[in-house]
Order: structure tokens, then C-alpha cells, then sequence
């Protein structure tokens, strides 16, 4: 645990030979951590539903999107010394040692590279495969069974009676392997005579295979199933269907009948369960390979699943908090599974999506705490499993498609979701659901405007508002209204944008969409900031930043107060903004929101040079630098390196402001982002000495102004190419530059390039006259 730079320690051997155990007295007596983490991987959690437990547990605040966690969640484990515990990790893997979630990987990556003081311990079947450069940070330990004397004193400590001799021939022929040991021991328990000492021989009598522990396990557990009472049969295999620990009332549960802890531990005596004592009880589970045998076994388990149904549906909540965590749906999930085991695929997606039977609705907790994770888990079984569903079940398929579509379009995955969202389509028309027709046509237009498609997005966006009109869905007319205007405005037809805003905000008002009100007026404080209407859009910014305090949305919150500071920032009133942007930067602290924190210490490095705080503005764009590396925004990057060049640029630390914008040419251009390329070659040209070279830097950057229609900097542009033609005594194609330049800031009406321009012809024609 102390070696230098060893981050993960795993344990690697097959099932049954004590992986956990061990690795759980170390992490019982391991003292010197901050905080320890146990995760049983029963299941293959997505790396969103472990991350964001893990932030929980560790009280931190985790961000909206699952691409944001993985740094959020890396940070976090930096700040202290934590001990992780990932047991089972085979679950978490391919067949071939890849890992089912990616994401898994990318942390690992991640973790290696940092500098946490924090350790990883694993228990595995297999090791995952990872990159050969990080093999030096991580140490595997293959647990091999147990030696002669310690398999011996195992048995004896067990109560197993034999001679030695006899003793040491069973562990010698087991292979040491624990598991075996225990079921043999706790075999022996229910004989009698002939097999209480171990002098004949089990291999022959069981049908042992010396070579394969877990056919060995098998015909052992078969044995000791049936030297079971009835009774402790059908509960050992009823409760088999659990997959969390369980104690003596969940275990009564599953047989109708009264079971007691004393029978539950008889079962832990022959090692069929284990057992734990928790906060003063007794909890069971079973190892991993028992349980699937067990449920491998022909028994039908029918009744044990309805049962288990039953007893969660009586334990679940009934009424969901804003501040509760994952564990609070727990019984919701399980009640969700077993009613797939059953195949009862109506019902499960009913269990976790509506409210009602007296019930919260588990889906729209899932969504608003941002655990899209677990929603892709659930709906991707059942969809994958649910293949034909029947007329009665017709309407819960096409919701079930519906909201698998928008888990797949909030994780990015959009083409997928495109088509979940036509099959969702096609049912609805089918049985007639106009609702669920108008939502979905919605929710089609929102992917199509983010593929950019946005003439099909508004075709979308139209035929759900005439939907909406005829069935009198205010509230879904009003966000479709809205979506139309964001449309609209991103084509900046913003007359048209602020018309269908100020109609979804009339609507909203109706309704009493309070998030719906503020959103609107944030969007019509957009459009007016972008029309130059900043003191009406400022008035916009206040109401919608009243009404996200109202409603405790701190995400809305912090975009207002950024918004705000950029209208600020503009009007010259710097000091405000920066109360504005500080206020900002807090709140995407508080909600884990990194890019929000990015663009906020950018905007405040921004008004820091403003005001010629210079060195202060460095130390906040190499903050945000940090930021959009971490999160991979290449433009956020070039934008701050560019902004790092100026401020060197102006404190006369010419090398490396050259340095930095190299670095944001290359990313400009690896993102397209042809504006931010001509802008970087036009700070070339005014760096370079050489003014022919100068002009060709210029030169460029006019290009690709023309190119891409952007008349301000054309004219600006054009000036700095006058300055270098006078440099070169070429005052015709200087005059001539001039003259372009001032017709083009005639064209946007911007006088202080026009007034520059005029000035500076006038200044070359005086200049001629005293030539002559």
C-alpha cells in the first residue's frame, strides 16, 4: 500500500478462493485514509451511476453530464487520501479483459496520471486490459489456494474431524481452493457417521473432478441442498432471486413463512450464504459463483420473483426528496427487475415511470438528479428484451421508446435516438395517441437542431404545436413555441425569435411553468443583448434571474449572472461585471458545472484587461486554460491561448505571445473554427518585423474574412494592411486600402472605423501636399 506510484492494487484468482474476504480484512484495518469506499460490483454499473455515487458518498456536488463527471470525480479523489475498493471487477468486462463502459478505462487513465495520494484496491477473475505505459502504476497479486497446513487448519478450525493424513490429502486434491473447503465442511455437518471424519473418499462418492473446482462446487452443492430440510430448501433457492444482501425479513418474505436469523446464519455455517453484521443486524448474500449456480438450477422461480416484488413495493418510498440520493430508488429498481425476470415488461417500465398506485415517479427523479446512467440501463433492457409487445401494452411500449430516445439524446448518442424516437412515432399514430404523437415530434425537432438540421427541426417544431393546439396542451405548446424561437434566433432571425418567445412566455405564465417563464426570458435577453438592446436585455436578465431564486435553480442561476456580466462587460460598467462574474463563478462551482467555470474565469480574465489588471487576467485565462483541457473544449482552449497571447502582446513578452498563438492556430483550425484562424494570422501580421511577411500574414486573415462574411473585421483588417503598405512606400494600394475599409464600416454603420480611416487618408494627402 506504500510502494511509490502504485495507484491500483488488484487481487486476481478464480471464484471462490477468497478474493473479497481478504481484501476486506485489509480494508477493515486499514486506518490512515480520509474516506473508504466499498463497491460490490453484483452488477456492471455504467461508470455515471458509480461516479456519482461515489461524489455522494464523499458529499461533492456532481455536474449535469457523465463527460463532466469523470474530471469532476478525479479532482474530487485529489483533494484527499481515499481508499476505493472495485470488488468483482470481472463483472465490469468483455470476455476478452476490454471493459464494457469505456469510461471505466478513460478514469483509470485518468487516475494514473495524476498525482492523488488515493489507492485503488481490486478483486477480479481477470485483470482488464490497460495501455502498456500505465502498467507501472498498478501491481496484481495472484491469490493461489491455500498451503497444506493452512487448508488443514482450516478444516479443523471448521470442526471437520480426520487424521491429519486424510486431511492433507483433501486440500491437496482440492487445490487449496477455500470455497471448496468451506462446502465440504459444511457438508460433512449434516452426516452423521459415515462421513463425519474424512477417511473415505469424497472424490469418488461426489463425483468430485480434481481438475475443476467448479463442477467440484457443483455436485457439493447439489449434496448439501438436499441434505436440507424442505423448508431451508425452497428458501435457500427463493432467495437466490435477491440481488442485494438481505435479512431475516426480506428472507421470511420469499416463503411465507417465519424464518428466523438462526436458520438464515445455519445456512452461513455450511457457507452457502455469508454473512455481516450491519448497524446491529444480520445481513446475507451469497457468493458470486454459488448464486449462479443456484440460479442456473430448473426450479421455476415464478413465485419467489412475485414475492420479491411484494415485499419491495411495500418497502419502497412513496414520496421521492429533492435531496435524496440512489439509494432511495432502490426498491424501485429491484421491483423493476424482477418484473423483467418475469418477463412482465408493462409492468416493469409502469413501476419506474408513472405516478401512480401510490407511488413517486422514479424516472423523473432519476432525470432531474442527472442519473441518465442508470434511466440507459433500465431502458436498454427493456427495450432489448421487450420485442413484441401486445395491444394492451402498445401505449407503455411507445412511452418506453420515447424516453429511451431522450436518454440516448441527453448522453449525445442522437442518431440513435432519432430512431428510437420514429419507432415511438409510428406507435402512437398507431393507437391514436395525439399527446404522445405532438411530444415526440418535439423531441425529434430537438435532435435534428442540434445536427444542425434546423429547416427539418422547424418542420418538426410546427406539426407538434398544431398537435398541441388541437388537444389544448398549453404547457407543451409553450415549449415547443420556445424551441422554435431558439431555432429562429441560432438562423438570427431574432424579430421572429423574440415573437414565438414572448408567445411561450404568455403561455408559460398561464400554466405557471415558473423554469419555463425564466428560460424564456433568458432566451428574449439573448436575442435583445444580440439586436444591441442591452438595457432592455438586462431588464430580461433580472426578472429571469428573480424566478430561477425562487425556484432553487442554481445552473439557471449562474448562466443569468454570466449573461448579465457579458451585457455589462459591453456597456463599460467592468467593476459590475465582475460582481456579476464572481457571483457566476461560485454557483458553477457549487453544481460541478467546469465548462460554466471555464467561460466564466475567461470573462473575467476578459474584464481584467480591460482594466489593465493584466497580470491578475493571466493567472485567471490559465485557469480556465486548465479547465478546457481537462474537459476536452478545444475551442474554449484556442479562444484562451489567443486571449493569453494578447495580454503578452501587450506587456511586450513577444516570444511567448507568439508561443501561445501558434498553439490557438493549431487547435482554430483543428475545430474549423475559421474566424478564430484569421484572427490569430492577423495578430501575426502586427507581431512581424518583416513587413512583406506582415502583409502575407494579413493578407490571409482578409481572405478568410471575405470568406466568411465578416465586414467588421474586413474593414479593421484592411487598416493594419494600410499601416504595412505605407511601410513599404506603397501609398496607392495603402489609400485604396483605406478607402475599402471605410466603405465597408459605411456598410455596418460603425463610425470609429469609418472616422480612423478617413483620418488616416487625410493624413497621407496632407503629408503629399508638403511634398509638394
Amino acid at each position: 500500500m506504500n510502494l511509490p506510484n502504485i495507484k491500483l492494487i488488484g487481487v486476481t484468482a478464480a471464484g471462490g478462493f477468497g478474493k473479497s474476504t481478504l481484501v476486506g480484512k485489509i480494508f477493515d484495518n486499514l486506518q490512515n485514509f480520509d474516506h473508504k469506499i466499498w463497491t460490490s460490483f453484483s452488477q456492471a454499473y455504467p461508470f455515471g451511476i458509480w461516479g456519482r455515487w461515489v461524489l455522494e458518498q464523499l458529499k461533492q456536488p456532481a455536474p449535469e453530464r457523465d463527460e463532466e463527471l469523470l474530471i469532476a470525480l478525479c479532482n474530487c479523489l485529489q483533494k484527499g487520501r481515499y481508499l476505493l475498493v472495485w470488488d468483482n471487477l470481472e463483472t465490469l468486462l468483455t470476455d476478452n479483459g476490454q471493459w464494457q463502459d469505456a469510461a471505466y478505462g478513460e478514469f483509470l487513465l485518468r487516475w494514473f496520471g495524476s498525482n492523488s495520494p488515493s489507492v485503488i484496491l481490486v478483486t477480479s477473475r481477470e485483470k482488464p486490459t490497460l495501455p502498456n505505459n500505465t502498467l507501472s502504476y498498478s501491481k496484481w497479486l495472484d491469490l493461489p489456494g491455500l498451503a497444506t497446513d493452512a487448508g488443514v487448519a482450516l478444516l479443523r478450525n471448521l470442526q471437520v474431524e480426520g487424521s491429519d493424513l486424510d486431511l492433507q490429502n483433501f486440500v491437496q486434491r482440492v487445490n487449496g481452493h477455500p470455497l471448496l473447503i468451506k462446502l465440504v465442511a459444511g457438508l460433512l455437518l449434516d452426516e452423521q457417521e459415515e462421513l463425519k471424519e474424512l477417511k473415505q473418499n469424497l472424490f469418488a462418492i461426489l463425483g468430485l473432478h480434481r481438475d475443476d473446482p467448479e463442477a467440484s462446487i457443483g455436485k457439493i452443492l447439489d449434496a448439501s441442498i438436499k441434505r436440507l430440510s424442505p423448508k431451508l430448501q425452497t428458501l435457500l433457492l427463493n432467495v437466490s432471486v435477491y440481488r442485494l444482501a438481505f435479512d431475516e425479513s426480506a428472507a421470511a418474505a420469499l416463503i411465507n413463512e417465519q424464518i428466523t436469523t438462526a436458520e438464515l446464519r445455519q445456512l452461513a455455517k455450511r457457507s452457502l450464504l455469508q454473512e455481516k453484521k450491519q448497524e446491529g443486524v444480520w445481513k446475507f448474500q451469497f457468493q458470486p459463483l454459488i448464486q449462479s449456480y443456484l440460479q442456473q438450477r430448473p426450479e421455476d422461480r415464478t413465485q419467489a420473483h412475485e414475492l420479491a416484488i411484494a415485499y419491495y413495493t411495500q418497502r419502497r418510498k412513496l414520496q421521492l426528496e429533492p435531496d435524496d440520493n440512489l439509494q432511495a430508488v432502490t426498491e424501485y429498481l429491484e421491483i423493476f427487475h424482477h418484473y423483467c425476470e418475469l418477463g412482465q415488461y408493462a409492468e416493469a417500465f409502469s413501476s419506474v415511470f408513472y405516478a401512480e398506485n401510490n407511488h413517486d415517479d422514479c424516472d423523473e427523479f432519476l432525470r432531474k438528479r442527472y442519473y441518465n446512467a442508470v434511466r440507459l440501463t433500465l431502458y436498454e433492457r427493456l427495450i432489448t428484451e421487450w420485442q413484441s409487445p401486445k395491444e394492451n401494452e402498445k401505449r407503455f411500449f411507445s412511452d418506453a421508446l420515447k424516453v429511451y430516445g431522450d436518454v440516448l439524446q441527453f448522453l449525445d448518442r442522437r442518431d440513435e435516438a432519432l430512431s428510437h424516437y420514429e419507432q415511438a412515432l409510428s406507435f402512437y399514430r398507431e393507437i391514436g395517441a395525439r399527446l404522445g404523437e405532438a411530444n415526440t415530434l418535439k423531441a425529434i425537432g430537438d435532435v435534428l437542431q442540434f445536427l444542425d438540421r434546423r429547416d427539418e427541426a422547424l418542420s418538426r417544431y410546427e406539426q407538434a404545436l398544431s398537435f398541441y393546439r388541437e388537444i389544448g396542451a398549453r404547457l407543451g405548446e409553450a415549449n415547443t413555441l420556445k424551441a422554435i424561437g431558439d431555432v429562429l434566433q441560432f438562423l438570427k432571425r431574432s424579430n421572429e425569435a423574440l415573437s414565438r418567445y414572448e408567445q411561450a412566455l404568455s403561455f408559460y405564465r398561464d400554466t405557471g411553468s415558473r423554469l419555463g417563464e425564466a428560460n424564456t426570458l433568458k432566451a428574449i435577453g439573448d436575442v435583445l443583448q444580440f439586436l444591441d438592446r442591452r438595457d432592455e436585455a438586462l431588464s430580461r436578465y433580472e426578472q429571469a434571474l428573480s424566478f430561477y431564486r425562487e425556484i432553487g435553480d442554481r445552473l439557471g442561476e449562474a448562466n443569468t449572472l454570466k449573461a448579465i456580466g457579458d451585457v455589462l462587460q459591453f456597456l463599460k460598467r467592468s467593476n459590475e461585471a465582475l460582481s456579476r462574474y464572481e457571483q457566476a463563478l461560485s454557483f458553477y462551482r457549487d453544481t460541478g458545472s467546469r465548462l460554466g467555470e471555464a467561460n466564466t474565469l475567461k470573462a473575467i480574465g476578459d474584464v481584467l484587461q480591460f482594466l489593465d489588471r493584466r497580470d491578475e487576467a493571466l493567472s485567471r485565462y490559465e485557469q480556465a486554460l486548465s479547465f478546457y483541457r481537462e474537459i476536452g473544449d478545444r475551442l474554449g482552449e484556442a479562444n484562451t491561448l489567443q486571449a493569453i497571447g494578447d495580454v503578452l502582446q501587450f506587456l511586450d513578452r513577444r516570444d511567448e505571445a507568439l508561443s501561445r498563438y501558434e498553439q490557438a492556430l493549431s487547435f482554430y483550425r483543428d475545430t474549423g473554427s475559421r474566424l478564430g484562424e484569421a484572427n490569430v494570422l492577423q495578430e501575426f501580421g502586427k507581431l512581424e518585423d518583416d513587413p512583406k511577411q506582415s502583409l502575407v500574414f494579413l493578407q490571409q486573415a482578409h481572405n478568410i474574412y471575405q470568406q466568411i462574411g465578416d465586414i467588421y473585421s474586413q474593414s479593421r483588417n484592411l487598416l493594419f494592411i494600410a499601416n504595412v503598405q505605407l511601410q513599404l512606400a506603397d501609398k496607392a494600394a495603402a489609400i485604396n486600402s483605406l478607402i475599402t475599409s471605410e466603405e465597408l464600416a459605411a456598410k455596418i454603420n460603425y463610425q470609429p472605423l469609418q472616422e480612423y480611416a478617413q483620418n488616416k487618408l487625410a493624413e497621407i494627402q496632407g503629408d503629399e501636399h508638403q511634398s509638394d
